[in-house]
């Protein structure tokens, strides 16, 4: 666990549409100290960024989405948040990132990934 007080907590948004893959994700970022949002797809992610933009520092970010895809979700969260980090994970080893997404993305994570994979790329993405 980080040992720091929970206002100096870096907060990450989760955005992937598999309830048991969110939960984890989730739960695992907070037990190694950081805060979490929630969003199940990319319409729900985008608003979260937006009530929440000015303490969200990285996004978790599923690529593969129903109804607002991980490309057009990764393109209006960085719109509205250019400095923003963006943890990347898919399933696809061929996933097709677009202009946006290669020139911005931080780190990408392939499916299934351990937690502690999943850790060291988040803490290394915040403290780049």
């Amino acid at each position: 666990m980080i040992d720091r007080p929970e206002a100096e907590s870096p907060l990450v948004l989760v955005v992937d549409d598999e309830a048991d893959v969110r939960s984890v994700i989730g739960r695992v970022l907070q037990k190694n100290g950081y805060r979490v949002v929630l969003a199940r797809d990319g319409s729900e992610g985008i608003a979260q960024l937006r009530k929440h933009a000015a303490d969200v520092r990285l996004v978790v970010l599923d690529w593969h989405l129903p109804g607002h895809p991980g490309e057009g979700t990764f393109d209006a969260l960085i719109a509205m948040k250019p400095t923003l980090r963006v943890v990347l994970v898919t399933g696809d080893h061929s996933a097709e990132l677009g202009p946006k997404a290669r020139e911005s993305l931080a780190c990408m994570l392939l499916k299934p990934f351990t937690t502690s994979e999943l850790i060291i790329a988040v803490n290394a993405v915040l403290h780049a």
